[in-house]
């Protein structure tokens, strides 16, 4: 499916995938390697592509000088930026040792940026799952405060920008990301500020009046510090019942977030005043369409030729968005 046309308008803003799409991780079938993927995006229309630093695209153990210039050389060719580099850190945690582990990883994640000529790495505070419950929340902070603020001055000497994503734990909101990035006040600390998380941690309400007021507050917040974005889509819907123990019939109500098909979810709800926003604070960086999570379909996980359609249609749809606002 060629779609070069849509690729050669001139936009200010340009459309990557996260290579964590292709992991292998959220659909039946085998993982796509980084080369391929790249082949994939030119002839997809997309601008560049996000790499995944750990296995099976970019693992920095697995990339020695000649596997990160063939990777380049490759990239070059097809005509797809090497946009960023996602790391998958984690500073939290009682265990000193582990939190020297995750700096190790970041340092040579941004060492794989630097050799790959790649401007920015995504980062996060403390992972993706629940911080240790036996450590204070004022404690956690303070350490992840103290290793980004060590991957900060590594990013400096590497000429590399960190993008800290406003991802729980920890980064509850988009304001727990400015308060990180104001108390470390390094240069070489930005933000990568994702829609799809505002919306899950209430930042923004679709339905809301106000909605593009909101979507201006926030965005304009960052408009000096925005590195990086991060779209997907998906749906909230009731989840799992939970009876308390003793509770005399009570019982909680968790709520099930489900990936759905860019432009169907929260995020289509907000999408077109979501572009006019970036627009009026002159973002001109990436929007890296992800599909991170898994994509089930009548209760079955999609394969690979149904993510293969939406790999192509993510970006066609960006692409009418941002030509639209």
């Amino acid at each position: 499916m060629l779609i070069h046309d849509l690729k050669r308008q001139v936009l200010a803003m340009k459309i990557s995938l996260h290579s964590v799409s292709y992991a292998g991780f959220f659909y039946r079938g085998d993982p796509i390697s980084a080369k391929d993927i790249l082949v994939k995006l030119s002839t997809y229309g997309y601008d560049g592509v996000e790499l995944m630093a750990k296995r099976p695209h970019a693992d920095p153990m697995d990339l020695d000088e000649k596997g990160r210039r063939e990777l380049r050389e490759l990239a070059d060719s097809q005509g797809v930026e090497l946009a960023n580099i996602a790391a998958y850190n984690d500073f939290s945690g009682p265990d000193t040792f582990k939190r020297e582990l995750n700096l190790l990883y970041v340092h040579e994640v941004l060492k794989l940026a630097e050799d790959l000529d790649v401007p920015t790495v995504r980062v996060f505070a403390a992972g993706m799952r629940d911080t240790d419950e036996t450590v204070s929340y004022w404690k956690q902070w303070e350490l992840c405060r103290e290793g980004l603020s060590e991957a900060a001055k590594w990013a400096e000497d590497f000429g590399v920008t960190l993008a800290l994503q406003n991802h729980s734990p920890m980064i509850e909101s988009f304001r727990d990301t400015i308060a990180m990035i104001e108390e470390i006040g390094s240069d070489s600390l930005k933000a990568c500020i994702d829609p799809e998380l505002l919306l899950w941690s209430g930042d923004l309400v679709p339905d809301s009046e106000n909605l593009e007021k909101r979507l201006l507050d926030i965005y304009g917040a960052f408009k000096e510090s925005i590195a990086f974005i991060h779209v997907g889509d998906s749906v909230i819907r009731p989840g799992k019942i939970l009876w308390q123990a003793g509770g005399g019939g009570s019982r909680l109500r968790s709520e099930r977030i489900e990936r759905v098909v860019l432009g169907e979810g929260l995020f289509g709800k907000i999408a077109e005043p979501f572009i006019r926003t970036l627009k009026r604070i002159n973002y001109d960086g990436f929007l890296s369409f992800e599909i991170c999570s898994p994509r089930y379909v009548g209760h079955r996980l999609i394969d690979l030729e149904m993510l293969e359609s939406e790999v192509v249609n993510g970006v066609r749809y960006l692409r009418g968005l941002i030509s639209k606002a």
